[in-house]
């Protein structure tokens, strides 16, 4: 459901609360920063418009997924326009009598001129309570009446006392008269409330721009002639072309074409890359000058885009533990407000009349509203997802943020992390006396075709340069931290294809020439990795593989070492491999590393940086896990954080990130107490009117708001770089 009318948490805990207890649902979650209610409930027993009246008996707007939801912040707006013209004129009416007054111009013949007055203040004031204190009393009473009171309440009592102790004394001629402050309070809140919707609608920009972006029709290649589509009638293996300046509609392969494309919606990138044929491309991407014609592997929620879109959106709902904290606070702060005006209009009924309780009362349960604390976490939290999104980074969870922050340690895989990609294959040598090096290569690419390590892959690009034809396994499994295993019909006997490491090929008994162990140890010397691959009880041959440093690793080992870090490197290559990385890193490297030791390795407050394909059970052992997807198929991996922009920059750019947040985080909490406990007290000794009270409680509001949209500010990548 969409929802409407929510002015701060205590009213999606309020609304989700009484979802949760309506018979047939089975879980109900309600976000205030994305105004949308998530429902899980039992067909058999309720349905969508059941659930809807339950909401809009509360006194919310709720639309169903395939209804248009009212432009909610127009009407507002419209609506708060009037209100203040109205406002204006009663403050203009009230402050002339209030200087005629404090000046000794009153006279008994200009009496029947103020009562008039008074009387145009009553009929402006009607305007401003019916367009913007109505909805707050119709969701006030709703809550009141079911026994759980939010902020609607607390204003919807203040305001309506203070115009009710005006009607009272406008009829019987003495006392003061507050229509101003009735009407200034709910002018005050809703500006108030005005401000968040402009910083809710700022939080969702990352989601919006994704959407955007994907073209609503695409123009599909055809025998005959081209094809215009809607894109929700593309499938994979369609022929699609894509003309300069187009956005490109799906996942897919560049079948013909060539040209610079910008991928920064993705990858925050913002230099154009040149993509070739056989490259990949993805929707949401930008065609600058070439013009292509692409395979579609992935269409709609399937693409990148799409998988980015759907963990930003489940990123809202995953709320932190401190988020948690915070909504529970709350729900307790209004019947506290409710409980601690009670009390003082006790105390100042007794000590000095009515008219004093009534307007102590309501300075105390305006400053008490919990507009602040609730603002404080969620918003300052989801504008740093987005800030992080622009940079390509998808955080599952605001609590990663959370999480990131306390993190002392971060560890490294090596290959495909801090190794440079793709590889490449430099050399082979097989056993010639059993099987010649054609054959040999033709094994071990099909066999690792199955593969998604970035050594196989490399293995399979070189037979391909090879042309040599890849034969389907009919058995395939993977060793963790030792290899692959699988089966092919050409192999003498069928026997199992072993192919890993030195350790394998020991522990599955397979024989080694020395022929072929003198080379291996030679290109291990030079730097090579090497693969060994074997079957009918011996190893069949070798690979040399070539790996290089990425160019940005020595800089970002740098920046997190001047953050505090404590860094070190887990790999399941050997000890040779493992020193010469350490040397040229100049941090500790942990070789020949099986997935549990590096499991053990970690520690508390630790960062796992891995290829999120490999090294799962590490990066779910980790404080926080991040995967480096080198910006495909980001929902597979099942790291905390997804860092789509293939750079290792931004890990300490996302360090900084969580940091800064986490810091106004618990400046807007530290504000948000402080604001509350010194007002209530203040309000309670009588010490502040209603409309300062109001006033303070906008305030804090928009400090709280101000303050969670610096992180839309918080210099990117690129702009630190310069």
């Amino acid at each position: 459901l969409t929802l409407g009318g929510m002015w701060c948490s205590s009213c999606a805990w309020l609304v989700s609360e009484n979802l949760k207890r309506t018979k047939g649902v089975v879980s109900a979650e309600v976000s205030f920063i994305q105004q949308q209610a998530n429902i899980t409930f039992d067909t058999s027993i309720t349905n969508h418009q059941s659930l809807k009246r339950r909401v809009r008996s509360l006194g919310y707007q709720a639309t169903l997924p395939d209804e248009k939801p009212r432009d909610e912040e127009e009407s507002f707006f419209t609506r708060l326009l009037i209100g203040g013209v109205m406002v204006l004129h009663d403050m203009i009416v009230g402050g002339g009598i209030y200087v005629r007054e404090l000046m000794g111009w009153a006279t008994p013949e200009t009496a029947w001129l103020v009562h008039f007055f008074q009387i145009m203040m009553l009929v402006s004031s009607l305007p401003v309570l019916i367009l913007l204190g109505l909805p707050i009393l119709r969701a006030g009473f709703a809550s009141l009446l079911r026994g759980q009171p939010n902020i609607h309440t607390l204003i919807m009592i203040g305001t309506f006392s203070a115009f009710g102790l005006s009607v009272r004394n406008l009829i019987l001629g003495h006392g003061g008269l507050y229509f101003d402050t009735a009407t200034m309070l709910i002018f005050l809140v809703s500006i108030g409330r005005w401000l968040e919707m402009q910083a809710h609608k700022s939080s969702k920009k990352a989601v919006s721009r994704l959407l955007e972006k994907i073209p609503d029709q695409a123009t599909v290649v055809s025998d005959e002639h081209d094809k215009v589509v809607n894109v929700s009638e593309l499938k994979p293996g369609m022929r699609v072309r894509v003309r300069p300046g187009e956005c490109f509609a799906v996942d897919g392969l560049i079948a013909i074409g060539e040209g610079d494309v910008d991928e920064s919606l993705l990858t925050g990138e913002p230099k154009p890359v040149t993509r070739h044929e056989g490259d990949k491309v993805q929707a949401g991407t930008i065609n600058l000058d070439g013009s292509f014609e692409v395979i579609a592997t992935a269409v709609g929620a399937s693409t990148t885009a799409g998988q980015i879109g759907r963990l930003l959106h489940e990123a809202l709902w995953a709320r932190s533990p401190l988020e948690r904290m915070v909504d529970k606070l709350s729900a307790w702060m209004t019947p506290l407000a409710l409980a601690l005006a009670t009390i003082a209009f006790l105390i100042w009924y007794s000590i000095d009349g009515l008219e004093t309780g009534i307007l102590v009362a309501l300075s105390v349960l305006l400053i008490a509203c919990p507009c602040a604390l609730g603002l404080a976490t969620p918003l300052t939290l989801w504008l740093s997802l987005e800030r992080a999104a622009e940079s390509g980074i998808i955080l599952r969870s605001t609590s990663a943020l959370e999480r990131l922050a306390k993190v002392e340690r971060i560890f490294f895989d090596k290959t495909g992390t801090l190794s440079q990609l793709p590889m490449k294959v430099l050399k082979v040598v097989s056993d010639q006396l059993a099987v010649d090096s054609v054959q040999f290569l033709q094994i071990v690419a099909s066999v690792e075709n199955e593969s998604e390590h970035p050594l196989a892959k490399a293995i399979v690009e070189y037979a391909k340069t090879q042309n040599i034809e890849l034969i389907k396994p009919t058995s395939f499994k993977v060793l963790p931290a030792l290899g692959i295993v699988g089966q092919l019909s050409v192999t003498n006997y069928q026997s199992p294809v072993h192919i890993g490491s030195a350790r394998l090929m020991s522990a599955e008994g397979l024989s080694m020439s020395a022929e072929i162990s003198q080379q291996a140890e030679a290109w291990k010397e030079a730097g090579h990795i090497v693969v060994y691959a074997g079957w009918d009880g011996q190893v069949m041959g070798i690979l040399a593989l070539g790996e290089t440093i990425r160019a940005e690793a020595q800089e970002t080992v740098r920046q997190l070492q001047s953050r505090g870090f404590e860094l070190g490197v887990l790999t399941g290559d050997e000890a040779s491999a493992g020193e010469r990385w350490q040397k040229t890193l100049g941090i500790p490297v942990s070789a020949a590393l099986r997935p549990d030791d590096k499991m053990k390795r970690l520690g508390e407050n630790s960062a796992m940086v891995g290829d999120g394909i490999n090294d799962g059970p590490a990066l779910a052992a980790a404080t926080i896990g991040l995967a480096m997807n080198h910006g495909t198929d980001v929902a597979r991996s099942a790291a905390d954080i997804v860092l789509v922009r293939d750079d290792l920059r931004v890990i300490p750019w996302l360090v900084d990130l969580s940091r800064e947040s986490m810091k106004r985080v618990k400046q807007n909490l530290g504000w948000a107490v402080i604001y509350n406990l010194l007002g209530v007290g203040l309000a309670m000794a009588g010490l502040l009117q209603p409309v300062f009270s109001a006033f303070a409680m906008v305030a804090s509001s928009i400090f709280v708001t101000t303050n969670a949209m610096k992180m839309n500010k918080f210099p990117l990548l690129e702009e630190k770089e310069n």
